[in-house]
């Protein structure tokens, strides 16, 4: 059996693949070396990685169409953080240690890249609905996720809010949200495309779980930065806040049907890493 770390690179490797040959030729030559700038410039594949690994937990091995869905979820992924990036948002001049896509390529051409990656998401996503039903259950449940309910509608809460003054239940919503919603997006389609919607309750509350693990660590990595987060609001509380999400994660993985050894793995690596 392989290894973690070999599991995950191969993993990551096949969403890789996919995504290479997701980007279409386009007449505006430049809006297609932006997108690919911005989806094929590095990254963990989190989000797809989390939908391949819930999937194979039940035996499952990804098929050409499950590897669309890892693309669509990741050029989500890629394109909210495009958008994240411009002047109008966080104003950011780097990503992943190289210019962000509006400091290469222009702030037009980033806004349209960014478009342009959603759209592809669910146009990869609308053809494997095309194939089996159970594919547009998991359109919808991306597009919703996505959504003004989901991570935009976070990005929202978090621009209309008084975030000087926000308190901890105001900042677990948006981390909710924000950052949340697009990894629950990833693992309910997993359990969807697996057909083990029977156990769909407990993937939202793993997910749910997930979500804001993660952001809390990405606060406390960030401590320093003296920015107001939810591992700020909490202070020497968020790291035992951390440790119960942690476990909890770990409680919920256990009770799944299929085999949770590379997800409860995935999961530890995810909150405990030490860097972004």
């Amino acid at each position: 059996m392989k290894g973690f770390d070999e599991r995950y690179e191969t993993l990551k490797s096949m969403c890789d693949g996919a995504l290479e040959t997701a980007v279409p030729e386009t007449e505006a030559g430049r809006l297609a070396d932006a997108m690919r700038y911005s989806l094929l410039g590095g990254g963990k594949r989190l989000r797809p990685v989390l939908y391949l690994a819930v999937l194979s937990s039940y035996g499952r091995t990804p098929s050409d169409v499950d590897m669309r869905v890892a693309a669509a979820i990741e050029c989500i992924h890629a394109y909210s953080l495009v958008h994240d990036d411009l002047p109008a948002m966080d104003n950011d001049y780097m990503r992943r240690g190289k210019p962000s896509t509006h400091a290469a390529f222009g702030e037009a051409v980033a806004l349209l890249a960014g478009d342009a990656l959603l759209n592809l998401a669910f146009s990869l996503l609308a053809g494997c609905a095309c194939e089996d039903a159970c594919y547009a259950r998991i359109m919808k449940l991306v597009a919703d996720c996505a959504g003004a309910e989901g991570m935009i509608g976070g990005q929202a809460l978090e621009f209309c809010s008084d975030m000087s003054s926000a308190d901890a239940e105001l900042l677990g919503k948006i981390a909710r949200l924000k950052t949340g919603k697009l990894m629950e997006a990833a693992i309910l389609s997993g359990c969807i495309a697996a057909g083990r919607e029977d156990e769909y309750a407990l993937w939202l509350e793993y997910a749910d779980i997930l979500g804001r693990a993660f952001q809390l660590k990405d606060d406390l990595l960030d401590i320093g930065s003296g920015e107001r987060s939810l591992a700020f609001v909490l202070g020497a509380g968020a790291e035992a806040e951390l440790d119960g999400l942690c476990r909890a994660a770990d409680e919920k993985l256990a009770e799944t049907g299929g085999d949770p050894r590379f997800l409860r793995e995935l999961t530890e690596k995810m909150l405990k890493r030490t860097s972004d």
